[in-house]
């Protein structure tokens, strides 16, 4: 069960920032792939844009920018209310604290589904309509999309459990965003560094293995086989889920001190 007013609240004061950084992997989407070919127009070939979407959107820039609003968002509806003893008025309220914390978790993974929708809507025209221009599928590309969303999906719920957890926002912050940033670090050294590969087993980050999801059919990205990238969805999105499942424990059963 959930309620509709703390919903609407928490869209009403998070949608500027969720729209800016949300869809941030579609707007260099439409960037990256015009400008790639007209700069490229008359050459024999064109540069592997598969590529320059694999780093610049699903590992990097649009990956980092969406978790600044994960972590923001996080902590601003769990431990920013405590700290500010807004959650007093809602936890006095006749509402159950389960729906309280099941209507956030709710709000939370709203978003990101919403922004996964979104970024398939606005990139698709430009993926479609230079199929015969890049060398990446479709069906391949967006696949790739909902394996970084899950990405996000999981490392919020590392930052919704420790706002749940903490009643001091620079505890949940050290935490909740110190560890998605850790991880992020390590697999970027991992990736690029020989000698620090194996560290990158200690992260979260390498359940996402963006290489599985690509098949090479005459020079092009296509979709693999759904037995050589589904297992490390299905693991994304259970640990996930048992994020959240275990912030809905801690925040019932904890004292608020306020």
């Amino acid at each position: 069960m959930i309620n509709k007013s703390i919903i609407k609240q928490h869209f009403k004061s998070n949608f500027i920032l969720w729209l800016i950084l949300i869809i941030m992997p579609a707007i260099f989407v439409n960037l990256i792939v015009p400008l790639t070919i007209n700069q490229f127009a008359g050459h024999e070939g064109l540069p592997p844009i598969a590529n320059l979407l694999q780093l610049a959107v699903f590992t990097s820039i649009g990956f980092e920018i969406p978790l600044i609003f994960v972590i923001i968002a996080s902590n601003k509806i769990m431990v920013g209310e405590v700290q500010t003893g807004r959650i007093t008025y809602v936890v006095a309220s006749p509402l159950k604290r389960t729906t309280i914390i099941n209507t956030k978790i709710i709000f939370m993974t709203l978003t990101l589904f919403v922004g996964f929708i979104l970024n398939v809507i606005l990139t698709a025209p430009v993926i479609i309509m230079n199929a015969s221009k890049i060398d990446i599928t479709f069906g391949a590309y967006v696949t790739s999309l909902a394996g970084m969303f899950l990405l996000l999906f999981m490392i919020s719920g590392i930052t919704f459990l420790a706002s749940t957890y903490f009643n001091k926002a620079v505890w949940s912050y050290v935490v909740g965003a110190g560890l998605p940033i850790l991880f992020f670090i390590i697999s970027m050294l991992s990736s690029s560094v020989e000698a620090l590969e194996p560290l990158k087993y200690i992260t979260l980050n390498s359940l996402y293995n963006r290489t599985n999801v690509f098949e090479i059919k005459n020079g092009t990205n296509t979709l693999a086989s759904a037995n050589h990238w589904i297992g490390q969805y299905l693991v994304m999105f259970i640990i996930g889920v048992g994020l959240y499942v275990t912030s809905s424990y801690v925040f019932k059963t904890k004292d608020l001190l306020l």
